[in-house]
């Protein structure tokens, strides 16, 4: 079945990212049920749910914005589909008439900083909305570091990955959204820097930037865990100042707040 959709204008380019429409897609059509009761927060244009529709009977859409609220309503209209429940509301607060088999929640971006998908699941966990053995798509997002050599002196996203990098990309957490996850976060991490031409005395840093690349994998079930899409957790850089290179160890400390801004995102050179 072929979808009409209209959307707004920052919706546009969500709907062209095929790969991550797609991958939402598989994990949908291979874990909802005839039957079950299905949720999607930050439902947007409404895609999700309609994929979900086709399978199940009975879904709840949950969009906050009344814009994109109104373009999800005309696109549940024109494509006909009237097993949408379609709700106004802050998925948070909003008291659900019953529990769901599977939650679908697409609130994502790099790190799970700028987008609601920790407090919004944090909530809905908390109430018990999720059935025992219920489904959360996705189910997890595994956070990786590396230094780079920074394009610019600010936070940005390094959609291209054009920013050099300068050491090994580890991971230093995984968020599992089946848990009730500290929206505050604060990591130590330490980097062992590969480029020779950034030395101890860090006299070569004048004209060099140094930035931590944060990358987001989104493990949507044991069997599809996306990397960055154009639309799905671009990369994002962030300027260390100052950086301190001992035996060519790098140590920083990050912090930030999921579902806060890219202003609460701090790095600091321990």
């Amino acid at each position: 079945m072929k979808l009409k959709l209209s959307v707004p204008q920052w919706h546009y380019s969500m709907l062209l990212d095929r790969e991550r429409v797609a991958i939402f897609k598989e994990a949908i059509k291979k874990t909802v049920k005839p039957n079950d009761v299905v949720y999607d927060l930050g439902t947007g244009s409404g895609i999700l749910a309609m994929i979900a529709s086709q399978i199940t009977k009975n879904v709840y859409a949950v969009e906050l914005d009344p814009i994109t609220y109104a373009y999800a309503k005309e696109n549940i209209k024109i494509n006909k589909c009237e097993n949408i429940n379609l709700i106004e509301a802050d998925a948070s607060e909003y008291n659900f008439k019953e529990p769901a088999d599977v939650i679908i929640a697409e609130m994502l971006d790099t790190a799970l900083i700028t987008e609601p998908q920790v407090p919004v699941l944090n909530a809905i966990i908390k109430k018990g909305l999720l059935k025992e053995g219920g489904k959360l798509i996705p189910e997890r997002a595994h956070n990786t570091a590396q230094v780079v050599i920074a394009k610019m002196g600010h936070i940005y996203y390094d959609e291209e990955v054009i920013s050099k990098p300068v050491s090994e990309e580890i991971c230093y957490s995984t968020v599992d959204f089946y848990n009730i996850n500290k929206e505050e976060v604060s990591y130590n991490l330490k980097f062992r820097l590969k480029d020779n031409n950034i030395n101890n005395n860090n006299t070569n840093l004048k004209n060099i930037i140094l930035g931590i690349r944060l990358n987001t994998y989104t493990e949507l079930n044991e069997k599809i865990i996306a990397g960055s899409t154009p639309m799905l957790n671009p990369p994002l850089i962030i300027p260390i100042k100052n950086p301190i290179i001992d035996n060519g160890i790098l140590n920083v400390k990050l912090s930030y707040k999921m579902g806060g801004d890219l202003e609460s995102i701090k790095v600091k050179c321990l």
